[in-house]
């Protein structure tokens, strides 16, 4: 059995915030939430142990429920030091208990990848730490300040969490460590070192950061944004069983991506229905009254609508300078005014069934503003913002908000923006559609999935 203990005990002095830092907010959720998720989704994790300070329990306990996090069994109260907490923690796994992992709750966004090296290492080496090299070169300084040392950079390791460690082994380097009069360790490889046992590393990430200033929050906002998720690969077989019996509305879905996917659904034997200003029901994304009256239709004729895949959207390449207001707003109306049309008349639909999928087509201009794109690339940077508020807001009601993030298709729309180009620069619309299928299997809400790459069609 393998444990996890989530160190969530501190106070936040140097966070200066009236709050934990573990509480405050990242994206809509608390730094602990997005933390403990993690963990609960990976299948070698067994259980989780949460390590408190006594005022909050309630209020995890409140989480746990809130979001279904089922693997966490306590929530007990921390000590004085992070060395007695993590102590604590470990009195509280059970007997049977065979590994440990042990993680600061203010690193939101370590990665399953992280999770599997070390469960697979710690099998093998009894104590793993997760570390990243040193991007700076680190002195030693003596009492007065001056250089005493500069060590040599290749040798050197910023350390990480979590650290995984063969329970009685991290058991007994506490237990060590508490006769010798040692009380405020910050590191458990440091206690397992003193018992003279080696401890191997398994590589970190960048992105594994710590939140512990105000500033890192603002970091960990931009970072969340911009992090996408990971779509696996699935054979067509096995998507035909997850989607035969499902009702699909792909808005846009006469042209381009859009049209791909109707046709790979329709092979499925889904019930499809893809939209437009052309087809009946009709709808135009920019109008309301056209939205509810499709989706009315739909709802009426099928009785549900599990998933709604908008594809709508347009691309005017112009300058700000040279561009029209009409021209500005007609982008946004379509790219993301249409979003929060759609949105809102979907949700009446969604709330009365009890569960729902929204997926929104974006682009990879998202990240970045470019010369001639403004209206284009800042339309669908809202687009990520708003599916990732959505997210949050409709989380309680069985409703996942997500968005696709392709790069440079070859689409109807790209050719008559930038004409004939090379086919080995573009994604076809069919791999695309074949990936949005697999992103929707991904049990995840607000997230941006990057579709790029070598393309594999079945």
């Amino acid at each position: 059995m393998i444990y996890s203990i989530i160190l969530a005990a501190g106070a936040g002095i140097r966070f200066g915030d009236n709050i934990p830092k573990q509480f405050a907010k990242l994206a809509g959720l608390p730094v602990l939430v997005h933390t403990l998720k993690v963990f609960h989704n990976n299948p070698s994790i067994d259980k989780i142990v949460i390590v408190s300070n006594k005022d909050s329990m309630s209020l995890i306990w409140e989480y746990v429920r809130q979001f279904g996090l089922g693997k966490v069994v306590k929530v007990v109260a921390g000590g004085r030091t992070r060395q007695e907490s993590s102590k604590i923690g470990l009195d509280c796994c059970d007997r049977n208990t065979e590994y440990v992992l042990i993680h600061d709750a203010v690193r939101p966004f370590v990665s399953q990848r992280i999770i599997d090296d070390l469960v697979k290492a710690v099998k093998q080496c009894k104590a793993v730490d997760t570390v990243i090299p040193s991007a700076d070169t680190i002195v030693e300084v003596d009492k007065k300040g001056f250089i005493s040392k500069i060590p040599d950079r290749a040798y050197l390791r910023r350390g990480q969490t979590p650290q995984a460690f063969e329970y009685q082994l991290i058991k007994k380097a506490h237990e060590k460590a508490h006769r010798d009069g040692i009380e405020n360790s910050t590191d458990d490889c440091a206690l397992v070192l003193r018992l003279g046992h080696p401890v191997y590393t398994i590589m970190g990430d960048e992105q594994n950061m710590k939140i512990t200033y105000p500033l890192d929050l603002h970091i960990a906002d931009k970072l969340f944004q911009l992090r996408t998720q990971a779509i696996e690969s699935y054979d067509k077989e096995y998507l035909k069983g997850q989607f035969n019996d499902k009702v699909f509305v792909i808005i846009g879905g006469t042209s381009g991506i859009g049209r791909f996917l109707a046709e790979v659904l329709f092979g499925f034997g889904s019930s499809v229905y893809p939209v437009s200003r052309s087809t009946n029901p009709r709808i135009d994304i920019a109008n309301e009254e056209s939205i509810n009256d499709a989706l009315s239709t739909i709802f009426r004729r099928e009785g549900r609508i599990d998933f709604i895949i908008n594809c709508a959207g347009d691309l005017l390449r112009k300058d700000v300078e040279f561009m029209k207001e009409e021209e500005w707003d007609y982008i946004y109306d379509l790219n993301i005014k249409g979003a929060f049309l759609l949105s809102r008349s979907a949700l009446r639909y969604f709330k009365k069934q009890g569960f729902g999928y929204l997926m929104f087509v974006g682009s990879s201009s998202y990240t970045r503003g470019r010369g001639g794109y403004a209206a284009y690339s800042s339309s669908k940077a809202a687009l990520v913002n708003f599916c990732q508020a959505l997210a949050e807001e409709v989380y309680d009601y069985n409703i996942r908000v997500n968005v696709v993030s392709p790069g440079r298709v070859a689409t109807p729309l790209r050719y008559r923006n930038f004409g004939k180009e090379d086919p080995k620069t573009l994604l076809s619309p069919q791999y695309v559609a074949e990936k949005i299928l697999m992103s929707l299997l991904v049990d995840t809400t607000g997230s941006v999935f990057e579709i790029n790459g070598n393309e594999k069609h079945w």
